[in-house]
């Protein structure tokens, strides 16, 4: 018999992300640790930060009014992310126009922040996941995979939206946004031990209400929303679906919190979107408590490490 590992696996979603912080709060309220942090894009933000035991009313304190912030931890803004060319990019006209902004200046600013910017040292697993722009594969940087290459300049990788910023280069590879290859990263979770996954989804579709105003007449930027909402929660829902027929022993929790019309970059909305990331998991993992999810007991000899046949599957 083996104790009940849990993993959080959050997605993306620029400023929606916030949101995960608000399933991290319940999962603290529930007494519940993840020990495994696996996330691209805003996800892997999250992951590096409070995975490296960075409190979490520390990340919070950055989106309170000035005057109610009680810490100096990390404060990311729009304008950490949007950065100028930097001299190699402007040598290169090629990869100059592959972007509007360098992302170079995230990795400075969480070089310069994080406590720790080496996966091997982490208190525990971190995974962050971007895609290679030349191959179309996906890259895992953290323990046991691309481990030699400092946190900073991973997050950056897959922080790096295709078209916003030009491809992120690491050596001699350029990466874009893990999400590019796979919402979720799951199975690199169930590989690292966990047998319960909390999943954090930002991409639930916009529910309508009857008689209300239908979103196709709000304009451009919420048909967009809401059609990469509905894209990647099919891929996300279907992914997981192929993972729970792989790994039967392992439970996938899906928290999906209705963020209504809050775009990606509306960081003004933080304390609601933090709110409704919370409501929802506060919710549904207390259901998956009552259901004594996290009190079960797994056979000694589960295997964890057999999902290389199921990457493919993986979402």
């Amino acid at each position: 018999m083996t104790r009940v590992k849990i993993a959080f696996v959050a997605s993306g979603g620029a400023a929606r992300g916030l949101a995960h912080l608000g399933v991290l709060r319940a999962c603290e309220e529930l007494g519940l640790y993840p020990e495994i942090f696996v996330g691209a894009s805003a996800g892997a933000i999250v992951g590096a930060t409070y995975g490296q035991d960075i409190p979490l009313d520390v990340l919070l304190d950055a989106y309170r009014l000035p005057w109610r912030r009680r810490h100096h931890g990390p404060r990311l803004h729009m304008a950490t992310f949007l950065g100028a060319p930097s001299r190699r990019e402007l040598g290169d006209p090629g990869h100059l126009l592959s972007g509007a902004f360098s992302i170079g200046r995230l990795e400075r600013y969480l070089r310069l922040h994080l406590p720790i910017n080496d996966f091997r040292r982490m208190p525990r697993p971190v995974f962050v996941t971007a895609a290679d722009i030349d191959t179309g594969e996906r890259v895992v940087f953290g323990p046991g995979y691309e481990e030699d290459t400092p946190v900073s300049d991973a997050v950056a990788a897959s922080c790096c939206v295709p078209g916003l910023f030009r491809p992120y280069r690491i050596g001699k590879r350029y990466f874009v946004d893990g999400e590019v290859v796979r919402t979720l990263s799951a199975d690199v979770a169930v590989q690292a031990g966990a047998n319960v996954v909390i999943i954090s989804n930002i991409y639930r579709p916009e529910r309508g209400h009857e008689g209300g105003r239908s979103i196709a007449r709000r304009g451009i930027h919420s048909v967009l929303r809401q059609s990469l909402s509905v894209l990647l929660t099919e891929k996300e829902r279907r992914g997981v679906e192929l993972l729970e027929q792989r790994f039967p022993h392992v439970t996938f929790l899906d928290v999906a919190p209705d963020l209504g019309p809050y775009g990606y970059l509306n960081r003004f909305s933080a304390r609601s979107v933090v709110m409704r990331g919370y409501g929802t998991a506060l919710r549904a993992l207390a259901t998956a408590k009552e259901q004594r999810v996290f009190d079960k007991y797994l056979p000694a000899d589960a295997d964890y490490v057999d999902v290389e046949a199921a990457a493919t599957l993986a979402c």
